[in-house]
């Protein structure tokens, strides 16, 4: 994930020096326009969403193909996200895999 390197403001604008991984230089390649900056850590992806097939309930809904083209091989039931409103255009950022959203885990004490 992306790190702010330094923040610097001169008057109307605001210019931002960031360290990108490998993988997110080869998800950018060419694009240095129209680039949106998200924070993905728990605290702010705080809304659940459900997967999964068709039901009662709203529920996101991502093809198996889209899945299997991105090596995603199971879709994690309930997954973090959040919606950021940047220059009124709505972005929904989901978490599909990777981390635990909410489960806590425990180690043994000194005490056990």
């Amino acid at each position: 994930m992306a790190d702010v390197r330094s923040v610097d403001v001169r008057g109307d604008e605001i210019f931002i020096n960031l360290k990108i991984t490998s993988s997110e230089y080869r998800i950018l390649r060419s694009s240095t326009r129209n680039l949106v900056v998200l924070p993905t850590d728990n605290s702010i992806l705080a809304d659940v969403l459900t997967t999964g097939t068709l039901g009662n309930g709203n529920r996101i809904m991502i093809p198996n193909k889209l899945l299997r083209r991105c090596d995603i091989p199971i879709l994690n039931k309930k997954v973090p996200s959040r919606i950021f409103r940047v220059n009124n255009e709505d972005y929904l950022l989901i978490r599909l895999d990777g981390g635990d959203l909410s489960i806590p885990s425990f180690e043994p004490g000194e005490d056990d």
